[in-house]
């Protein structure tokens, strides 16, 4: 199982805090909404009708100003207008022998700044323009490339997913042919497989050296208090010494642990 982070950057809020935002559908619709023009409340509770309130735009509208996601802007309070603020990423994979979640979360202004159109390299041909129109259709058309090339992306990513998940399959295949029996304790005896699993799903983190920490976070110990993580630390090393025993590319070092792969 993987949980990657954007990294190198502080979370403005939590995957849980993300998750719950965008699981309700008015926020995403009034998301949708903003990504397109600033719009008030009273805007968005008209373009609702009267399925939901305008009070309940408000609660919404709160809510993602709360968690930075939006912000209010204009001086005049009869006339707020609300903006997105943030910018946001969120993938979920999950297959019977997949789990996968990844999310980036970074400020609109840092976005804005690291983003020029000089950087797409067409610049040159743009400024060519001499009418709104043609820079219009010029715009469109990149766009639509754009689009056309993220499809693109998407296929090769589900088939390179398709991949992993089948060297995984095989992995598990040869587990439960050859080692099924060794691996098996009195208490919890999936345990040592799951570690197994866990490090192979992400082998670029744990190429090398294994970080146990990481370990008991990927495998969500990291909810439990330093009491309980510390035994299963301790736990989990004398489990990695009969997976060492068993494969040769698992091996402690001066208490440290390395996967060559």
């Amino acid at each position: 199982m993987e949980l990657n982070e954007q990294e190198g950057k502080e979370h403005i809020f939590s995957l849980d805090n993300l998750l719950e935002i965008m699981g309700n559908p008015t926020r995403r619709i009034i998301l949708s909404k903003l990504s397109k023009v600033p719009l008030g409340a009273s805007e968005l509770a008209a373009s609702f009708g009267k399925r939901i309130s305008r009070q309940a735009i408000h609660s919404q509208l709160k809510m993602l100003s709360d968690n930075g996601i939006i912000e209010s802007v204009g001086d005049d309070p009869r006339n707020i207008k609300y903006r997105i603020n943030s910018n946001l990423s969120l993938r979920i994979d999950i297959t019977p022998d997949y789990y996968n979640i990844n999310y980036n979360v970074s400020k609109n202004d840092e976005f804005k700044n690291s983003f020029k159109l000089k950087d797409t390299g067409c610049q040159i041909d743009y400024n060519k323009m001499k009418t709104p129109n043609k820079k219009l259709r010029f715009l469109g058309e990149r766009i639509k490339e754009i689009e056309e090339n993220i499809r693109s992306l998407e296929k090769e990513r589900n088939s390179l997913l398709h991949n992993k998940e089948c060297f995984i399959i095989e992995l598990k295949n040869i587990i439960r042919d050859q080692f099924e029996e060794d691996l098996k304790k009195k208490e919890q005896p999936n345990l040592e497989k799951e570690i197994f699993y866990t490090v192979f799903y992400d082998p670029i983190k744990y190429f090398k050296r294994i970080n146990i920490d990481k370990l008991l976070d990927d495998m969500f110990f990291s909810e439990m208090g330093p009491i309980r993580r510390d035994q299963h630390k301790v736990s989990i090393r004398h489990l990695l010494r009969d997976l060492s025993n068993l494969m040769d590319f698992v091996r402690e070092d001066e208490d440290n642990w390395f996967f060559d792969i």
